[in-house]
């Protein structure tokens, strides 16, 4: 199979704050990501897995450059992302997208639902048309369950599976070749967690 994601030797440290909670750590760093290295065919499911605080949120946020590391390579199709700058950078973003743990704090409340899905086209894509960029929300936000109605309320109107819905609707707009998604069901309940999991599977 076509390797299209390969991570090596990943690391992330930062360091601890000196205030009166630290117990005298004053300015100490710890390790979040210690030379995490793996591969990731296309089209494949890949799974990173371990307790609370491990640092799989910060591994996640490297893999888009929204957290640089202080070490390693990531290569996407065989570029290394960690030396892309300026257009190059916001370019190959368009292929990478994310899918974020909490859908209460990830979705900007004063946008209306198809301007936050629509937003990375408006970003990638500004010459589409009003037209265009309508039909492409609409679309999206069908396949994950969400009708037109959808489109002109505000994320405080929905539930957290909803929520969840219109973040995975604004990662998959854009037909990324990677989506990252980090515990994308950790702030859902149960059985709202399943569907949501059905849902990636089924997409």
């Amino acid at each position: 199979m076509e390797t299209l994601l390969t991570v090596r030797e990943l690391r992330k440290t930062y360091r601890r704050g000196g205030g009166v909670f630290s117990q005298g750590t004053g300015g100490a760093r710890f390790t979040a990501v210690d030379n995490v290295s793996f591969s990731i065919n296309r089209g494949e499911t890949f799974a990173v897995v371990g307790e609370s605080g491990c640092g799989k949120t910060t591994l996640a946020r490297m893999l888009l450059r929204l957290i640089e590391p202080d070490g390693g390579e990531i290569l996407f199709e065989g570029r290394n992302l960690l030396t892309l700058r300026g257009e190059a950078l916001r370019s190959q973003r368009r292929q990478t997208q994310m899918v974020f743990q909490d859908p209460f704090a990830s979705l900007n409340p004063r946008m209306r639902v198809s301007e936050i899905v629509a937003e990375p086209l408006a970003i990638h894509e500004p010459g589409l048309s009003e037209t265009e960029r309508l039909a492409r929300t609409t679309a999206i936000l069908g396949r994950v369950g969400l009708n037109e109605d959808a489109m002109r309320r505000y994320p405080h109107e929905f539930s957290g599976g909803q929520r969840q819905r219109i973040g995975i609707a604004r990662a998959l707009i854009l037909q990324p070749k990677l989506i990252v998604a980090d515990e994308p069901v950790s702030a859902l309940d149960v059985s709202v967690g399943a569907q949501v999991l059905l849902l990636l599977q089924e997409l």
